[in-house]
């Protein structure tokens, strides 16, 4: 319809179907057992998912569907006629009386020249279990395929899960959908073509009329249908079916290969790297490495101009750290791309621009959304490594956290015979391995961090060889009391522990959502963070945590050098 937008689920569709190019015969019957919605399924070039198998028995229809693969020159032979091709040799062994043996993998007139291969299958085993779908491993080797819950799934050149396979499997029934536009990509890769094949029964209640029969074939497809009333049917006496078969050929699609995305030309995002001063406007200029200049060529932008991004940039990774590993200074996908990134004083994230272009194209249209104008300076360990050629860290917040922990577990191990921070649980011990911060404004972003931090810091600590070092716990004394008697027996005060407890407080009253009233208002105070954004009040934390841990280090390791 002229002027009327695309909606999915509810559009015409202007592809071809063959309910649009096979009208229903003229003749006296329920209109009802038209298969319509069946025919609306075969299409020649299909775009988005194809039922490759089916099988159900309702009621109202029962039949399925089965696909096998062809040799584009066995199509004509194929759809001779609408009995299904390969039914009882592709997907079956055989062990001849002759000695021949058949693997059900290929088949044809002409063994040295197969025309049929197997493609996929759902096998039944006597109700025993339920049946186990199987597909050929040539498509799951070529998209490089993983299983994911009900199916498999391919990574794109940025490190994206794309679902390939989509299987419901029961005991009664089952269905298996593909990628239509992967499957074509593949069959013309492998110079075949995808023969699916159907028979379906539809019944319905109605008087008796005649027999009706319809056909179409055409260079693609080749469907039989009849409908007819038989008395002898107990509850549905009339009925039809349908059965035929149709082809699907190969052709590249937009969807590539990992491997083969990487080789195609790549498109670079225009990024915003400074502002022009006398109109107001944001320049902006293209990331492609070949109009970058360098040090030799001052006549182009140089491609170490840092261009920056607004934190969120960073949530998506650090929401799967299965996926992305993220440090202060490096992002990485896999092992498929990486990325060098620093946090310059404003709390920007600092890209190089020729860097930026490195990325998938895919990737790079989700930085662009989360690029902004400059503002705040660069990270002084950065631009001393980069530009000065000197050996100098960057500020690491999380990374010393985490290497204080444990080096105040080894201390501690060493002066009582047991560590005081123990291991953590595999859960809490990834949490905390990639703990990166917040990564956007809303106050709720520091909800997960301290959590993780408290876990990590407080929930860690162990009891038992503190309580056997100090002669046992007083009434009531949980760890971080302990950990106060044990602090300052061996020299030191209160201040030590004092962060565990702010940070044990802060959690107890609600104050990591911002709606604990007055006492959130006082834990936050108390953690020195009221005031503060997410992410500096984070560092906050973190950076007090760190000095605690360094002083307790000192500490033990002080009395362990006048104990040896």
């Amino acid at each position: 319809m002229p002027g009327f937008p695309r909606i999915p689920g509810y559009e015409l569709s202007s592809e071809p179907t063959l309910a649009s190019e096979w009208a229903a015969p003229a003749r006296a019957y329920p209109g009802d057992l038209w298969p319509a919605e069946l025919l609306r399924r075969v299409r020649p070039d299909p775009s988005d998912w194809l039922i490759v198998e089916e099988h159900f028995h309702r009621d109202d229809q029962y039949g399925g569907t089965h696909s096998i693969m062809i040799d584009p020159t066995a199509r004509e032979a194929v759809l001779d006629d609408t009995r299904w091709s390969g039914h009882h040799s592709v997907g079956s062994v055989e062990v001849w009386a002759d000695g021949r043996f058949t693997d059900g993998l290929v088949a044809g007139p002409n063994p040295v020249q197969p025309s049929m291969y197997f493609f996929t299958a759902v096998r039944e085993h006597h109700r025993l279990v339920d049946p186990s779908f199987e597909i050929t491993p040539v498509f799951l080797w070529y998209w490089d395929a993983f299983q994911t819950g009900g199916g498999w799934s391919y990574l794109n050149a940025a490190g994206r899960d794309v679902e390939l396979i989509r299987t419901t499997i029961g005991a009664e029934s089952w269905k298996v959908e593909i990628a239509a536009l992967e499957l074509r990509t593949f069959l013309a890769e492998a110079g075949r073509e995808l023969l699916v094949q159907m028979d379906y029964t539809t019944l319905k209640e109605h008087p008796s009329f005649d027999r009706v029969d319809h056909r179409f074939h055409s260079g693609g497809a080749r469907f039989d249908w009849f409908a007819l009333h038989d008395d002898s049917i107990g509850g549905h006496p009339a009925f039809s079916n349908l059965m035929g078969k149709f082809v699907i050929a190969g052709s590249i699609t937009s969807r590539r290969r990992r491997i083969d995305e990487r080789t195609e030309p790549k498109k670079y995002g225009e990024y915003i790297y400074g502002l022009d001063s006398e109109t107001g406007h944001p320049l902006t200029h293209t990331s492609d490495p070949s109009q970058l200049g360098d040090i030799r060529d001052s006549t182009r932008l140089p491609g170490l101009t840092p261009v920056y991004f607004s934190r969120e940039v960073l949530a998506r990774y650090t929401a799967e750290p299965r996926r992305y590993s993220l440090s202060s200074s490096r992002l990485a996908c896999l092992d498929l791309w990486g990325l060098d990134i620093s946090t310059n004083t404003a709390g920007l994230i600092e890209v190089y621009l020729e860097e930026i272009g490195s990325l998938p194209t895919g990737e790079q249209a989700h930085w662009l959304a989360h690029n902004v104008l400059p503002a705040g300076e660069m990270d002084e360990g950065r631009f001393r490594r980069d530009f000065l050629n000197q050996i100098v860290a960057s500020p690491d917040p999380q990374g010393d956290l985490r290497r204080c922990r444990m080096r105040a577990a080894d201390a501690t191990r060493v002066l009582l015979g047991a560590a005081v921070w123990r291991s953590l649980d595999a859960q809490t011990s990834a949490e905390f391995e990639h703990l990166y911060g917040p990564t956007s404004t809303d106050p709720s972003a520091l909800t997960a961090p301290i959590l993780t931090l408290t876990k990590a810091l407080v929930d860690g600590i162990d009891s038992s060889p503190l309580k056997a070092f100090l002669g046992g716990a007083e009434a009531g004394e949980q760890s971080l009391g302990l950990l106060d008697r044990f602090v300052q027996k061996i020299g030191g005060s209160a201040d030590c522990v004092e962060p565990f407890r702010a940070l044990q407080k802060f959690r107890s009253t609600g104050g990591i959502a911002h709606l604990g009233g007055s006492s959130a208002e006082a834990a936050r105070s108390r953690l020195g963070i009221e005031g503060l954004a997410p992410f500096p009040a984070f560092v906050v934390v973190v950076e007090q945590l760190t000095v605690a841990l360094e002083r307790i280090i000192e500490l033990v390791e002080g009395v362990a050098n006048e104990a040896k």
